[in-house]
């Protein structure tokens, strides 16, 4: 297998597909050098994965019939991973990587030690280019779904949807005592789960206090200092391995 080819929801329609989007068609056409006739398997980034032929291919697009879409698995726990702005292209890494672990969905905060600044376009630049990661991995790892990369939000409007997850937790170094499991302990088995870590200075004691007001747990990732990159990467591993996910 070379791996799923990525075509959106909107462009199949019963029985047929179109591949238009440019990296798609060179990676398809030019790279894999696939025709008319060739099988592909693709998906659409909501959880159907689709078995394909090529009927046509054109200048700039791809004509493909379906001839088989089947519902493919994807953990029954969907998780919010909120990562903090990092330096550099250190959350390249994050989403990139939580993509392939299995998050459900990614929002890039900008928290009180946050030190990147960037105004709108670039914002949005940055954020075109998060996805296109995302999409990257999640044909890399075989997955079926796309986790939206929202907007950077202010780490008080990340936690005010708080109360629509059936658990929130903060990675935070002062919380010594308990981890995931622990937060996890006595009660139901949690469909919708929030993850927020800080940045490279960790994060400010008044947004811990903030945090346990909105009913989002403090929660330790272990006695080790990690990276802001790694404690991302710990604390979604840790879950869903706790979660079996």
């Amino acid at each position: 297998m070379n791996g799923y080819c990525y075509v959106p929801p909107e462009a199949i329609v019963d029985d047929r597909a179109v591949l238009t989007d440019g990296e798609e068609y060179r990676h398809l056409v030019r790279v894999l050098r696939k025709r008319p006739g060739d099988r592909v398997t693709f998906v659409d980034g909501t959880g159907w994965v689709y078995d394909g032929e090529i009927e046509q291919v054109g200048p700039a697009a791809v004509g493909l019939r379906v001839t088989r879409r089947r519902d493919e698995t994807e953990p029954d726990v969907r998780v919010t991973l909120a990562p903090a702005l990092l330096k550099g292209n250190r959350l390249d890494f994050v989403i990139e990587k939580a993509t392939e672990i299995g998050v459900d969905g990614i929002v890039p905060m900008r928290t009180a030690r946050t030190i990147v600044e960037q105004d709108a376009a670039s914002g949005e630049a940055r954020r075109a280019r998060w996805q296109r990661l995302a999409l990257s991995a999640m044909k890399q790892s075989l997955r079926s779904w796309l986790p939206p990369v929202a907007p950077v939000a202010e780490f008080s409007e990340v936690i005010a949807r708080a109360s629509a997850y059936d658990l929130a937790v903060i990675a935070w170094e002062g919380e010594t005592l308990d981890g995931i499991p622990a937060a996890l302990a006595d009660r139901p088995r949690p469909r919708r789960v929030l993850v927020l870590v800080g940045p490279e200075g960790g994060f400010d004691r008044t947004e811990v206090d903030a945090a346990r007001h909105a009913q989002v747990s403090p929660v330790s990732l272990g006695a080790r200092r990690l990276r802001a990159d790694t404690a991302s990467l710990v604390a979604l591993t840790v879950l869903m391995t706790a979660l079996e996910a």
